[in-house]
Formats: structure tokens, C-alpha cells, sequence
């Protein structure tokens, strides 16, 4: 497969002329408050913490009875049940 219709879409996008801003929009614009990408930073830190402890809190208890579960299967297995005939 070729990339020519990827590079040639590229192409026609970059000389698109966006024409005159418009007058009435110009007023809605507002400058940043300082804090704003702290705060949005901070905001985005909470809920990936809050994801994480979640995911460990579920997975947790899963992979506990997990080992016990194999834990058991080993104990029970009759294949190792048997005596040591080496002896």
C-alpha cells in the first residue's frame, strides 16, 4: 500500500487559506488564568490516582484467590500424590 493519498491529503490541508477571522467572535476571546493549567493538571492527577487504586482494589482479591486456588490444585494433584519410588 502506498502513502501518497495520506501525503497528498496532507498537502491540500496545509493550503487551505482559513479567510478573514470573524469580527464578532474576536470579543468571546479571554485570556488564560494563571493557574488554570495547574489546576487542570492536578485535576487530571486525582482521577488517574483514583483509576489506579481502583484497578488494585479489584485486582487484588482476583489474584489472592488465584494462589489459593492454585495453592489447592497443587496439594490435590495425584500426580505428585505418589511415593518417591527412587528410594
Amino acid at each position: 500500500m502506498s502513502n501518497r493519498s495520506n501525503d497528498s491529503e496532507t498537502a491540500e490541508d496545509e493550503n487551505i487559506d482559513p479567510g478573514e477571522p470573524i469580527a464578532e467572535l474576536a470579543g468571546f476571546e479571554h485570556e488564560v488564568p494563571v493557574g488554570f493549567l495547574d489546576r487542570i493538571r492536578r485535576a487530571i492527577g486525582r482521577r488517574t490516582t483514583a483509576a489506579q487504586v481502583t484497578l488494585f482494589a479489584l485486582d487484588t482479591p482476583i489474584v489472592v484467590l488465584k494462589e489459593f486456588w492454585l495453592l489447592v490444585i497443587e496439594l490435590f494433584d495425584s500426580k505428585k500424590a505418589g511415593k518417591d519410588t527412587d528410594r
